[in-house]
């Protein structure tokens, strides 16, 4: 990376590769990283918010203990149908392709 070497030798001294890092690390890119942070948000704050409060629905709701149950693992399995098929192709492409556009 170019950034990391130094035009006067091909080694950096410790302050030169530290001030390199420094400036790499602090380097943020927007446009990448806040569709994967809101998407997170989102899935964290609906199962941190719906767990919560699912007993209580469920009295309301007079659900049963199976649609309960139906309804919990609901989640677990849309989360399992979108992993497996994406943690494919994903194996088969890699992961840059899918987290860049």
């Amino acid at each position: 990376h170019k950034s990391l070497t130094s035009a006067s030798s091909s080694t950096l001294t410790k302050d030169q590769f530290q001030q390199s890092i420094q400036t790499l690390a602090t380097k943020v890119q927007y446009s990448t990283i806040l569709p994967l942070a809101t998407s997170m948000l989102l899935v964290g704050s609906s199962v941190g918010v719906i767990s919560p409060i699912m007993p209580f629905l469920a009295d309301k709701l007079d659900l049963t203990t199976t649609l309960y149950g139906i309804v919990v693992s609901s989640f677990a399995l849309s989360k399992m149908l979108g992993n497996v098929p994406s943690a494919i192709l994903v194996e088969r492409h890699g992961r840059k392709p899918y987290l860049v556009h």
